[in-house]
């Protein structure tokens, strides 16, 4: 009898704590919903999820848990986590499909996003081209990669900078002029060419100006290049050579450096007598000239040239005066001796003389 009632308060306990969890099922059931619990249910639109554990009791719902007895449980609860959006640009607009971008893209609010822009370097034609500059917007940097935090939307643009190649040209025979090179737009490029290349003392190299995309420009040894545009300069040089002109007697015009293929103007002056009745004649050139017996003349610089005026002594003027000194000596000896000789026939031809007779007187 004692086992019997023993029996009865047994399983009137285990209904009472049947019914108490039933009852906390329940419960748990409406705050699940729309909130989350520690696990999930099955077709709620939220998850959740719970289970109990009695004493000498398991109870499949259709879920499976647990209570801790004497009744104590603990549930937690969130939301969908918010996105946010990266967008990843570049700049100019018109390498979009040039470059390849990374990182775009919708991130969860406070991650980290990680994007990039894989070209350094976007060519665009043999002297045209794009060089990666920087990042602008919510980033800035120097490197292709870069990451922000997500707090909210943001925007980043990769930065393009276009670069012009200029192209600069000397003479083989010269030292190359430095300055070829890209360079960024509107930049000014400076450029400096030797003025002068002396190869000897007969023979040198001149600067003879700029010559920019074809058109002749400053003479000046020193350019400057506004690089709006791709640009091909040349440093223009021409060859000259020295000409001498040298003369035996007197001086003369016309030595000096010529371009080469020049024709180069000289002339020798008539020295002055060397004693009277002297003159000097010109008596031709020495050396390769158009007119050699002329004194003014032309000379093809095609080569150092050396020329020399020579001269020779006339003494016609001095042969002549003795000449002219002589024939008067002899007219006048001449006048002389025809009188003296006229003298000497009039005294032989006078009648003689007749002395008088002395008088005794006297």
């Amino acid at each position: 009898m004692r086992n019997y009632r023993f029996l009865q308060a047994a399983l009137i306990v285990l209904a009472l704590a049947g019914g108490f969890c039933f009852a906390l099922s329940s419960v748990s059931q409406v705050y699940a919903y729309p909130y989350s619990w520690w696990g999930s249910s099955w077709g709620c639109p939220y998850s959740y999820y719970y289970s109990w554990y009695c004493p000498y009791y398991s109870y499949n719902y259709p879920y499976y848990g647990y209570y801790s007895y004497p009744y104590s449980y603990g549930y937690s609860y969130y939301t969908q986590p918010t996105q946010v959006q990266l967008t990843v640009n570049v700049n100019p607009s018109s390498l979009l499909n040039a470059v390849a971008l990374t990182g775009a893209g919708a991130y969860n609010q406070g991650s980290s996003a990680t994007f990039s822009a894989s070209q350094n370097v976007i060519q665009v034609s043999q002297n045209t081209r794009y060089v990666f500059s920087n990042w602008t917007g919510d980033y800035s940097g120097q490197g292709l990669n870069g990451s922000v935090t997500m707090n909210s939307a943001k925007t980043v643009t990769a930065v393009y900078q276009i670069q012009y190649y200029l192209t600069v040209n000397s003479p083989s025979n010269i030292p190359s002029v430095q300055g070829s090179g890209w360079y960024n737009a509107n930049d000014s490029a400076t450029l400096t060419a030797p003025s002068l290349i002396v190869g000897d003392t007969e023979s040198r190299v001149v600067f003879n100006g700029w010559n920019v995309d074809g058109t002749n420009g400053p003479t000046s040894p020193t350019l400057t290049v506004q690089m709006s545009a791709p640009h091909t300069v040349n440093a223009q040089y021409k060859q000259q050579y020295y000409l001498t002109v040298a003369s035996d007697q007197g001086p003369t015009s016309g030595a000096g450096w010529y371009d080469a293929g020049a024709q180069a103007q000289i002339s020798a002056s008539t020295p002055p007598s060397p004693a009277y009745g002297i003159s000097m004649v010109f008596n031709g050139w020495n050396g390769t000239v158009n007119s050699p017996s002329s004194q003014s003349t032309t000379v093809l610089m095609d080569g150092p040239k050396t020329v020399t005026a020579t001269w020779r002594a006339d003494a016609t003027v001095l042969y002549a005066t003795i000449a002219a000194v002589l024939a008067a000596i002899a007219v006048a000896t001449y006048f002389t001796v025809s009188r003296r000789k006229e003298d000497n026939v009039t005294d032989t031809t006078a009648p003689a003389k007749v002395e008088e007779p002395k008088r005794e007187s006297e």
